[in-house]
């Protein structure tokens, strides 16, 4: 990152694209460690969030013909996401404490 901040330096900073490309770099370098994000096993790619929205959301919430208030669509997706997350187990242990469906 120090070395991009250094290159971007060396252009002419009078230009606004150029000092904006600096402040931004410095400003969000930390969160720009993608070497050591991959070396820790984080996902860095959308592609994870896409396909959990997909497998939450699209498959469960948009069925034909489905209409959602936003807390009922909000429990299900939770739902959705402890089944498809391996924690359907603990959470239905806890069955006695959710509430009726009226």
């Amino acid at each position: 990152m120090e070395q991009v901040i250094q290159e971007c330096e060396r252009l002419d900073t009078r230009l606004a694209e150029v000092s904006d490309a600096i402040t931004y770099f410095k400003n969000n370098g930390p969160r720009m460690r993608y070497d050591k994000f991959r070396a820790a096993g984080y996902f860095i790619g959308s592609g994870t969030v896409e396909s959990a929205c997909k497998q939450i959301v699209t498959h469960r919430l948009k069925c034909s013909g489905a209409q959602w208030l936003v807390p009922g669509a909000l429990h299900t997706a939770k739902a959705r996401a402890a089944w498809l997350g391996d924690e359907w187990s603990p959470f239905c242990l806890r069955w006695a404490e959710l509430p009726l469906a009226i």
